[in-house]
């Protein structure tokens, strides 16, 4: 097979049926090994035999076959003493059990019907099996799915805002503290989403950086806070405040680790809307 080329979903489905030759199922087994997309068709078509093993209707036979089977064995012993020579019949492997009965008859049903059940067994367990990680392998993927799905989502509100013609974009400069510092901030508040962006140095143990929105009216609301690894220039942070609360200004400060309700350490960032 050459590079690039996939199996046909009919040698993939008789293959999970047992169905296909040895060489070729061989043959199979080799590329799916090496090929992400024709295992995964391979995995869809053991859950497709599963499926079918298990949602074939079931025949149930009628109650005289048993009685018919059992008259026709013995139709057939008489058929065979009537001409055979007088022989022992310990020697012919039958054993009487009362007038008309033979022992060996039962026995020998039940020795027929043992490896078929075996049989049968074997492959529910092994259809069994496959449904359970092919049912494992598709709830990982409902995972990933979801995890993508989530992250688009935000990816494009994130992009709503950044677009949005009543977005305000506040420069946020170091004060006397901090000097070197700086940050921007990107704020709706029709949304009340604010996108920030800051570079600043590691902190103390136990300190924290706390971002706060300072609206025209009332006290200062914390919109978030952050560590040393989260400053890293161009890192893009989010938050959520009030929707439709009118800010004055933005500011970041020094707070005790977990942040606080209202600011109390030393400013070191600092922007005006």
């Amino acid at each position: 097979m050459k590079d690039g080329e996939h199996l046909r979903v009919e040698d993939l489905e008789l293959y999970a049926l047992g169905a296909l030759p040895d060489d070729e199922a061989e043959s199979l087994k080799e590329h799916v090994t090496d090929c992400a997309e024709c295992s995964t068709k391979l995995a869809e078509a053991h859950g497709n035999a599963a499926v079918l093993a298990f949602t074939a209707p079931q025949e149930q036979p009628a109650g005289t076959v048993k009685a018919e089977l059992m008259a026709r064995v013995r139709a057939n012993r008489e058929s065979e003493d009537r001409y055979a020579w007088p022989l022992d019949a310990k020697r012919l492997g039958r054993v009487t059990n009362g007038p008309g009965k033979r022992a060996g008859t039962s026995n020998w049903l039940n020795w027929m019907l043992v490896p078929a059940a075996l049989a049968l067994a074997l492959v529910s367990f092994a259809l069994s099996w496959q449904n359970r990680k092919l049912a494992e392998q598709l709830k990982k993927e409902e995972q990933r799915a979801s995890i993508y799905i989530q992250d688009r989502k935000e990816a494009e509100r994130l992009l709503t805002v950044l677009a949005s013609p009543d977005t305000q974009t506040v420069k946020l400069v170091g004060t006397s503290e901090e000097a070197n510092a700086s940050g921007v901030v990107r704020y709706n508040g029709r949304m009340g989403t604010l996108l920030y962006s800051v570079d600043l140095p590691a902190l103390p143990a136990g300190k924290t950086y706390q971002i706060w929105l300072v609206p025209v009216n009332g006290a200062p609301i914390g919109a978030g806070i952050f560590g040393a690894s989260e400053t890293r220039q161009g890192r893009l942070l989010t938050a959520e405040v009030p929707a439709n609360t009118r800010a004055k200004a933005f500011a970041v400060t020094i707070e005790p680790a977990g942040g606080v309700p209202q600011p109390t350490g030393p400013k070191v960032l600092l922007g005006t809307s």
